[in-house]
């Protein structure tokens, strides 16, 4: 039997970091360096890429090679790195500092083990080669990824030559001082516990590399890797907001929609504000009712600050309360009333939002008043309606879909330029075909392309309806147009749940099973609520991943809230049978073939981009029980 590892290939966005002058500093004084380079990895380093969610792949010597699966986060944690460097430097007398360089490339990498190789690789490698001291080059290809997303001092360097690398490499800088200016406060000292295990082991692999006298780590087998732990990062740390649902004070439990709605776009508003994490609404849900202290609120829904209030219908008029709590301080930060006609609730929803944003960014100038949000309509009587639809669509249930297509296809003819029905209605025209309701699937697909098409006409930044395209261009094997809305959704609204799902089905669909199970997962930190046609989708990414055990987890829970879907016994089946637990894959497709009786085994997974997706998914049915 071989003992070399199986080898995968994924997308990754590549970091290398190396010590500036690491042969000097250690001719002048080798255990003090050692003795530095130990303690900046362990209580910098390591806490900064686990922060942003990356992976240690291993160091050698001065050498860090890290993995990301965002580039945008790479280059946040390559921007955190060398900031909290400056600082840990600042009382060190120059000649014996320790300055890093760093390397960023996006590119596809072998996977073997623990340990990623290719070009993508050596060109980070390279790159941090060319870098001045403190500095970071970025090829082309991350630059891509980044620069609408994120407000720094990119310079461009052209297209350069690279050692071992046939073809120029475009590039691109960030120079200290340039991009560091306010370097963030070094992390809280590493705590004792397993969760810190790894950082001990990667100052352990850097003193036997010193020893034993390390050549370049690209020119010979990789020493055994040293992985970071890789919880996910906690939004709590930094501008996070949750928005509790609005108390309904009314008078009326028939105006919970109402406030309810309120809450949702408030919600979503706020999600604009790219520096802001915002909870998902579905996630603040399970504490409706519920008087609890500050600080457990932000604990259990990982935030910092809390925003809370009330909404009054008053005849014609509307009076909304809202608070803003810092949940670590235990203090309320500001509060105020808005009481205004309905006709304005939407200048309201803005005020609000506005207010929350500039309390939060007072600080930090990237944030402060970004953008106008959008007053969608006029008419109070289509908002109201469409909230009342929204509320139904929730419903997972054929009646409920047919009931919230109905009341929408009813709000556009009442308010024909209202963006947001239409992009809600093409989300349950093609809920409608995804969980089987349709006997004319393909006319729903391209009805809701259509829909959602014409909501970006009217908003081209509507991000529903870019998410609603992502998906419904999977479905007609459009996967470039997929891939782009995805993205475009996430750019405009970083905080939203739904948009992450979305990108999650799409990269599925193309094939990129570890970047949809991140993109799912990110989801799942704000949103544990992630309704059954992304739990399939992740079901489906855990199983092609070899993930049986998360897999039976995660579809065991669904299937129990949501025991109508047809789909979720599919996938359930399969890793039943990868875990050779037969008697439940049986049971698992008997209650599939009820609920799916025209279920046809060679067109199942036809929408996966790679065939050989399908074929493995196809093994996996097969071995369950299914023909």
């Amino acid at each position: 039997m071989s003992d070399t590892p199986a080898t995968s290939r994924r997308l990754a966005t590549i970091l290398f970091a190396d010590v500036v002058g690491y042969s000097r500093l250690m001719r002048a004084d080798e255990e003090r360096t050692l003795r530095d380079l130990s303690a900046h990895l362990a209580e910098w380093v390591a806490p900064v890429v686990t922060r942003f969610g990356g992976r240690i792949v291993k160091t050698v010597g001065d050498g860090v090679l890290v993995e990301f699966g965002s580039a945008v986060e790479a280059v946040r944690a390559a921007v955190e790195l060398q900031a909290g460097m400056a600082t840990r430097n600042r009382d060190v007398e120059a000649e014996r500092r320790l300055t890093f360089r760093i390397g960023l490339h996006l590119g596809d990498v072998i996977v073997a083990g623990d340990d990623v190789f290719g070009d993508a690789v050596n060109v980070a490698a390279r790159l941090e080669g060319l870098a001045d001291p403190g500095a970071i080059v970025l090829s082309a290809g991350v630059h891509e990824q980044v620069r609408d997303k994120l407000s720094l001092p990119f310079r461009a360097l052209g297209a350069r030559s690279v050692k071992n690398i046939d073809r120029p490499v475009e590039i691109w800088a960030l120079d200290a001082g340039a991009a560091f200016d306010a370097p963030p406060p070094p992390p809280p000292p590493p705590k004792a516990g397993r969760g810190w295990v790894p950082v001990l082991a990667m100052a352990g692999v850097v003193a036997l590399a010193v020893a034993g006298g390390a050549a370049w780590w690209l020119a010979r087998p990789a020493p055994p890797a040293v992985t970071a732990a890789r919880p996910p990062a906690p939004v709590a740390d930094g501008l996070s907001v949750a928005v509790l649902l609005f108390a309904n004070q009314s008078g009326d439990a028939a105006q919970d929609y109402f406030s309810d709605g309120l809450t949702e776009d408030i919600t979503r508003a706020l999600g604009r504000f790219r520096d802001l994490t915002v909870i998902s609404y579905n996630a603040v849900l399970p504490f409706r009712n519920k008087e609890l202290p500050p600080a457990e609120l932000g604990r259990s829904l990982n935030a910092r600050y809390l925003v809370s209030g009330s909404v009054r219908r008053m005849g014609p008029r509307v009076r909304v309360t809202v608070q803003l709590t810092d949940t670590a301080a235990g203090t309320q930060l500001w509060s105020e009333q808005y009481d205004d006609e309905l006709s304005d609730i939407f200048a309201v929803q803005d005020r609000i939002a506005r207010r929350v944003a500039g309390s939060l960014a007072s600080n930090l100038q990237q944030i402060a008043q970004q953008q106008a949000m959008r007053k969608p309509t006029d008419d109070l009587a289509a908002y109201d309606m469409l909230l009342k639809a929204r509320a139904m669509a929730a419903q997972p249930t054929m009646p409920a879909n047919r009931g919230a297509r109905q009341m929408l296809e009813k709000v556009t003819e009442m308010a024909p330029g209202y963006a947001d029905a239409y992009a809600k209605l093409a989300d349950v025209l093609f809920q409608r075909a995804s969980y089987g309701w349709s006997e004319f699937a393909e006319q729903d697909v391209e009805a809701a392309i259509r829909l959602a098409q014409k909501a970006l006409e009217m908003d081209r930044d509507n991000v529903l309806a870019h998410g609603v395209l992502a998906r419904a261009y999977t479905a007609v094997r459009k996967y470039d147009l997929a891939l782009a809305e995805s993205e475009r959704a996430l750019q405009l609204n970083p905080s939203d749940a739904e948009a992450m799902l979305a990108r999650a089905a799409v990269l599925l669909w193309t094939g990129r099973i570890a970047d949809s199970i991140a993109a799912a997962e990110g989801a799942l930190r704000l949103d544990a609520n992630i309704g059954p046609e992304a739990a399939f989708n992740l079901g489906m990414a855990y199983l092609l991943a070899g993930r049986y055990d998360d897999a039976v987890r995660l579809l065991e829970r669904e299937r129990t809230r949501y025991p109508a879907y047809p789909l979720l016994d599919l996938p359930l089946a399969a890793a039943y049978a990868e875990l050779g637990r037969r008697e439940e894959a049986t049971e698992a497709v008997k209650a599939a073939r009820l609920k799916n009786p025209w279920f046809d085994l060679a067109t199942f997974g036809s929408r996966f981009q790679d065939a050989d997706l399908q074929r493995r998914v196809e093994t996996s049915l097969r071995k369950a029980g299914f023909d």
